[in-house]
């Protein structure tokens, strides 16, 4: 019995998907996404068996997530006697489920409008990405454009406008290469030039710091030891203690879940951080019990001149803090608590706008919530600043870390507002509103940061309109698809 050899061009797919991952971050190799996107339509533009076109999008997408998802094993490890299992099945699914919802996209696009309804169905499909199921954005196409001169795009475009935008760049130099005619070479250098060089005209602002300090206290507290009897007292003392160091900023932040006993029960160790704060605003991240027994995560703020206060977090982890589709799994008396804490989170209301005592008001993320872009809009006009709050030590050493601080990054320059971000691993940093790191903690290191808050920038196009420009730039791109598949169609018959 002779074996079958893997089709070559599968294996082609593939192997342009991964190297398409390369361009986000630790990576950030962009030219080698862009080339790997060129070769890819060069290589399906001619095809046309429909499903030919699915097979060879789910294997480019494939190798795209797989490659850009590989730190998703991490979670499972931390407790790899129950959970490890769970790592191998995960790296494969979840980047065949993101993989099929590409695959789907192109296909219909294809079916309808001809070539060009692959770069259409894969825009669509990254913004679906938004909502379908639970949604999970995480390594947006376009975002191995950060780091060039294209990121200023998203200000205006935002990421599902600047990834169809990169597509359709792609797919016309891949044009050039099968059909060289003079308007193809016109059109792919005007949008080379309009993608990578427009954006250093863009309008610059000039950048100060706020007469705000902050202390972003990083204690490093890994996954298995986080939560434990013996070190999570020992983690603790020691943001107590940077806390304490003087002189005193005017804001001290600690991460996510930084207390670690229930908020509620956490009496003598709440007196402690505000000793240690003094005349400092507190924000910090803890689980609090509502008046049903739920759990939320939820980041609180402390100060001797206000009431506490808190924001709930609304975006929870699929599976990790909440079970999907609850109501269908009640019909198989599947508990709302049976996650892999062992409880049920309740889910806050969604964005707000915080207001300190000093006047500055800013937008609270927590975690995974960072990774959607609409989940900011109704809160930024008047907004002073994002703060993430984030425990990261689920990633682990991969780089998990580095993709999550750069999706910070870009949602800085979306909205022209500067970010903080306190990780308990990390990386902590400071992001200005163009979106640049301009100081962080490395990550897996224990230690404070002070600073001052950087200023913001005026609104910026996206943060006025959204997704909205994104959904028009869709339409026309649909109108011409169908006016060139009619001329094309009225040539073939003549």
């Amino acid at each position: 019995m002779r074996l079958k050899l893997p089709n070559k061009s599968n294996i082609i797919s593939l192997s342009l998907g991964s190297i398409c991952a390369l361009g986000n971050d630790p990576w950030a190799l962009w030219h080698l996404s862009i080339l790997s996107l060129i070769v890819w339509f060069w290589l399906i533009i001619a095809n046309k068996v429909p499903k030919n076109i699915f097979k060879k999008t789910f294997l480019f997408g494939f190798g795209y997530f797989a490659i850009s998802l590989v730190w998703i094993v991490e979670p499972f490890l931390v407790e790899p006697w129950t959970h490890g299992w769970i790592a191998p099945i995960a790296l494969i699914v979840l980047p065949s489920f993101l993989a099929l919802i590409w695959a789907l996209f192109a296909f219909l696009g294809h079916y309808y409008l001809s070539s060009i309804g692959i770069v259409i169905g894969l825009s669509l499909a990254e913004y679906c990405r938004l909502y379908l199921l639970t949604g999970f954005p995480w390594a947006t196409i376009s975002y191995v454009l950060l780091d060039t001169k294209a990121e200023k795009w998203l200000s205006i475009l935002g990421p599902y406008g600047l990834s169809l935008f990169l597509l359709l760049t792609c797919f016309t130099i891949a044009i050039i290469l099968r059909v060289r005619k003079k308007i193809n070479v016109f059109l792919a250098i005007c949008m080379i030039c309009i993608l990578f060089f427009v954006p250093s005209f863009f309008e610059k602002e000039s950048l100060k710091n706020l007469n705000v300090s902050v202390r972003l206290v990083q204690p490093n507290a890994v996954q298995e030891k986080k939560w434990s009897e013996k070190f999570a007292p020992i983690f603790f003392e020691n943001m107590i203690k940077m806390t304490a160091q003087q002189p005193k900023p005017d804001i001290v932040i600690w991460p996510e879940t930084s207390l670690y006993l229930p908020y509620n029960a956490a009496f003598k160790e709440l007196d402690k951080m505000r000793t240690a704060a003094g005349e400092s605003i507190l924000i910090f991240g803890a689980l609090k019990l509502d008046q049903t027994n739920f759990l939320k995560n939820s980041l609180i703020i402390e100060n001797r001149n206000q009431d506490a206060v808190f924001y709930d977090k609304a975006k929870l982890v699929p599976f990790g803090e909440y079970l999907p589709f609850i109501d269908l799994m009640s019909y198989f008396k599947i508990s709302e608590r049976s996650n892999l804490f062992g409880w049920g989170f309740k889910k806050g209301n969604g964005p707000e706008l915080l207001n300190l005592t000093n006047g500055l008001k800013f937008i609270p993320l927590i975690c995974y919530e960072a990774i959607f872009p609409y989940f900011l809009k109704p809160s930024v006009k008047n907004a002073d600043f994002i703060l993430q709050i984030t425990n990261d030590a689920w990633f682990g050493k991969s780089i998990g870390p580095q993709q999550h601080l750069a999706q910070l990054r870009i949602r800085a320059i979306e909205y022209g507002l500067p970010v903080i971000r306190v990780a308990n691993t990390g990386i902590t940093a400071i992001i200005d509103a163009n979106g640049k790191v301009v100081e962080n903690l490395a990550v897996n290191k224990s230690g404070f940061l002070d600073s001052f808050i950087p200023s913001r920038k005026k609104s910026t196009v996206y943060g006025l309109f959204g997704d909205l420009i994104f959904l028009l730039l869709i339409l026309l791109t649909v109108a011409v698809a169908f006016i060139i598949k009619k001329f094309i169609n009225q040539n073939d018959l003549n």
